[in-house]
């Protein structure tokens, strides 16, 4: 079994430069190069007031070529309106010399996409393509969140590989979409993340779960990662809940968790997924939240192995994965204590996701 631990050390934070107490602008700007196997994205999606759903990402080299040197940017766009038809394309390429990728914030040009931000505002610029296109202001409402100072899992036994997330959960939305040409006014909420990483999450994670949920008083975020057998299924959570008053932090797990689900078939893929999630985070300092999520609607479904060719099955099977996915329509629960020892419970709607890329074992605690 090789080693995996979240970077949340002394010795991490002066090695990396970054202090744990206040995330810097430039944490947000380009941390990765441009060689073969690296990826760096910055992604955003929102929900509208009129139920649109916009997910927008700009990424330096390109995920369905990683093995290649150098940059190969790409930015994607879809715009998904209530009727539930999908506007946009997912890969947009552009040539490396139309781009660049700023260090000191995130300052992004891909093409003529830009997009600008420094944890606080974010002005994010698509120009139509093939009539989709979006000039869409994110005005921060919490504070960025990095699990144990860093955001960052450190993978491998001289942790030669890192996998990050680095997100900004909710954000108030306002601007305009374009769709087929026509452009209208929009508001509603939001969420960033930036993400960077040198090793294939195939070759890394055996499932996840990832999603965000707002309600009245509490943005809670949630990244829960398992590794696979190379990592010895080792359980990596990112769990935060933040105060929609002030926009701070309030709670952050320092990685001991409880975690209890419910399995149901899924009929498309063969493979038994959560149908109730209950997680109990608990500090050493004996700070608890509880989290739990039921979904009532399977919004996607992605059998990758299902349809695979024969020879593409046979590299997942060399490699004992069977990679699925599916994206959840969920009521959500928070419980916390508060200030007063009083338990407070609210609940609301949320999206999340359930990649599931190994083969089934009960080791990995689906």
């Amino acid at each position: 079994m090789e080693k995996i631990r979240l970077l949340n050390q002394a010795q991490d934070f002066k090695k990396l430069g970054i202090n744990p107490n206040n995330i810097q602008s430039w944490e947000d700007g380009r941390r990765d190069n441009s060689k073969p196997g690296t990826q760096e994205v910055w992604y955003f999606d929102a929900i509208l007031d009129d139920e649109t759903k916009v997910v927008c990402y700009f990424h330096p080299r390109t995920p369905t070529n990683l093995a290649v040197d150098g940059d190969n940017p790409d930015i994607g766009i879809l715009i998904t309106t209530p009727d539930n038809k999908t506007h946009g394309q997912m890969i947009i390429p552009y040539p490396a010399k139309d781009s660049y990728f700023g260090t000191d914030k995130c300052d992004v040009k891909i093409g003529p996409h830009t997009v600008q931000g420094d944890f606080k505002n974010y002005q994010i610029h698509i120009e139509p393509v093939n009539g989709n296109g979006l000039d869409l202001h994110f005005k921060a409402l919490v504070d960025p969140f990095a699990q144990g100072g860093t955001g960052i899992i450190a993978l491998g036994n001289e942790e030669q590989y890192h996998y990050t997330d680095l997100p900004v959960v909710k954000n108030e939305v306002t601007g305009s979409i374009t769709i087929e040409g026509k452009k209208k006014e929009v508001t509603g909420l939001g969420y960033h993340d930036h993400q960077w990483m040198n090793i294939s999450r195939f070759q890394a994670w055996h499932h996840w779960l990832w999603g965000h949920l707002y309600t009245e008083n509490y943005t809670v975020y949630i990244y829960d990662f398992v590794a696979n057998e190379r990592f010895g299924f080792t359980n990596v959570p990112f769990f935060g809940v933040m105060d929609n008053k002030t926009g701070k932090v309030i709670f952050s797990t320092d990685g001991h968790v409880e975690k209890q689900t419910t399995l149901e078939p899924q009929k498309d893929t063969g493979k038994e997924f959560p149908k109730k999630s209950t997680y109990t985070f608990t500090n050493a300092d004996g700070a608890t939240v509880k989290f739990k999520t039921e979904w009532y609607q399977e919004i996607e479904v992605r059998n990758m192995y299902g349809n695979a060719d024969e020879a593409t099955k046979a590299k997942y099977d060399a490699g004992n994965m069977s990679p699925v996915y599916v994206r959840y329509g969920a009521k959500g629960t928070v419980t916390i204590t508060d200030k007063n020892g009083q338990l407070i419970t609210e609940t609301g709607d949320m999206i999340y996701e359930y990649p599931y890329l190994g083969v089934p074992d009960k080791r990995a605690n689906v």
